[in-house]
């Protein structure tokens, strides 16, 4: 989960509802229909079976539409506020567009401002008809569960869609036995390291976390700051306990707390957050990471001025380019300690959703751009972007990429055994507690099992409350 605050969120509405407001005719189309869901949504942000049941059965009335209709304006809301992503985005939008006669509109807004303002955008009528949002059962479950994602199970069947997307990229967006998404990307997160500050001190890459902690103390005694580790934004600190607590845990250990057969108060994930913390104990990486921003701890590391730096496989691209590291910038995955197996930590990018209260043209017309946006010819360019689609069309050897992303994209398509990065499979609740327990971690104010009891009992609230199911892989 990466953020990046552009407007405010009254300001986004306020302009979506001006450019979306052309709409109103056709949305009007299902909007009586949806008039008791619509009222179930405002009262509540948490569905209800009676919600999901009244959603479903105007989806079932959409449904046997969808597979044939009217190329209609649509209107996306996307979270691609930067270079290069927005412009594919854009390009992508007005190619559709010009090849069916029709006009995609764009809202660009970051994912929080995103994520607060199309619930009420959509029940109003005046939301998006597709949007990017983030996986896991509290974001796109909880909107299909509410009826404002489109039930895409039948479509995916009609239209291949089995064959076409990474199965994950589907199962990641089934709730209740329905498929309510597509999740456009695959991730991972690990470790990048300067090639040549290794070199310098005889270090490769570490196959276990007791050479990994050697690595960082020969690397401090060398004058050298070993690792990078900054949580004033928050959503690092994420990604952190993920790869922390499945080198310490393991990833079949965290599957099973995903799928409530096991819990996240035990030792080995307790283990992990405090291994971590003894990285800021011994003086490993800054002195208070609480304190250091995203784009300040890049900007340290592409000058040298730090070994290693935990992060995103989406900062391949820049670090591995001629501005960044280019080849001197390498990249692992955090080795468990001695005796256990080492397993990376992968996830899958933003989801594309459709607006389960449009009309059936608008529909008909998001699914296409939807397909449009994987198919053969433009699927390579989610690669020039520095992404990973995640279908199976792809062709990355035929893509002038650099030689760490090509590796990176070629780990990530082929591993078998995959952690799991949880931030954007549980409920928003449990990232609320877990953005702050993390910074309290790395503070010193919590032990590594604190954290964990905090996770737990959250997520065994959300649980009761109906707002999180278990994630069987």
């Amino acid at each position: 989960m990466r953020k990046q605050k552009i407007f405010s969120a009254a300001a986004v509405l306020a302009v979506s509802t001006v450019l979306t407001g052309c709409m109103g005719n056709t949305v009007q189309k299902v909007n009586d229909a949806n008039e008791t869901v619509t009222e179930e949504a405002k009262a509540s942000d948490v569905s209800t079976e009676e919600t999901a049941e009244a959603g479903t059965a105007v989806s079932d009335v959409v449904q046997s539409q969808e597979t044939e209709g009217t190329y209609v304006d649509i209107t996306l809301w996307d979270d691609s506020t930067t270079s290069p992503s927005n412009e594919m985005f854009q390009e992508l939008a007005d190619s559709f567009g010009e090849e069916h006669g029709i006009h995609v509109e764009r809202v660009v807004m970051s994912m929080d401002d995103l994520r607060t303002t199309v619930k009420a955008a959509i029940t109003s009528g005046e939301g998006p008809n597709i949007f990017t949002y983030e996986t896991g059962s509290g974001y796109v479950g909880a909107m299909g569960r509410a009826g404002l994602a489109y039930d895409l199970t039948a479509t995916a069947e009609q239209n291949g869609w089995h064959d076409l997307f990474k199965e994950n990229a589907l199962s990641s967006c089934v709730f209740d036995g329905k498929l309510y998404g597509v999740a456009n990307q695959m991730e991972a997160v690990g470790v990048y390291y300067n090639k040549e500050i290794f070199e310098k001190y005889n270090l490769q890459e570490p196959a276990t976390y007791e050479e990994f902690e050697a690595a960082m103390a020969t690397l401090k005694e060398g004058g050298e700051l070993p690792i990078m580790l900054d949580d004033l934004d928050q959503w690092p600190g994420y990604h952190y306990e993920s790869i922390w607590v499945n080198a310490f845990a393991g990833y079949n250990q965290v599957d099973k707390a995903l799928a409530l057969t096991g819990k996240f108060n035990e030792d080995d994930f307790a283990l992990g957050l405090d291994k971590m913390y003894d990285i800021v104990e011994n003086g490993w990486t800054i002195e208070s990471p609480n304190a250091m921003g995203h784009e300040d701890a890049k900007k340290m590391f592409l000058s040298g001025q730090v070994a290693m730096y935990p992060t995103g496989t989406w900062e391949v691209a820049s670090f591995g380019s001629e501005e960044g590291l280019g080849e001197n910038c390498g990249f692992f995955f955090l080795p468990a300690p001695e005796g256990k197996e080492t397993t990376g930590v992968f996830g899958l990018g933003q989801a594309l959703v459709i607006n389960g209260k449009a009309d059936p043209d608008q529909i008909f017309t998001a699914v296409k751009f939807l397909e449009y946006m994987f198919n053969d010819e433009n699927v390579n360019k989610w690669f020039a972007i520095g992404c990973i689609p995640a279908t199976n069309n792809t062709d990355i050897d035929s893509c002038e990429v650099t030689d760490l992303f090509r590796d990176a994209a070629q780990t990530i398509t082929t591993s078998e055994k995959m952690g799991s990065n949880l931030d954007v499979l549980v409920p928003s609740k449990v990232n609320e507690v877990t953005a702050n327990y993390m910074q309290e971690l790395l503070a010193g104010k919590k032990t590594g099992m604190e954290c964990m009891e905090e996770k737990q009992a959250v997520l065994e609230e959300e649980v009761a409350a109906g707002n999180y199911e278990a994630i069987i892989k």
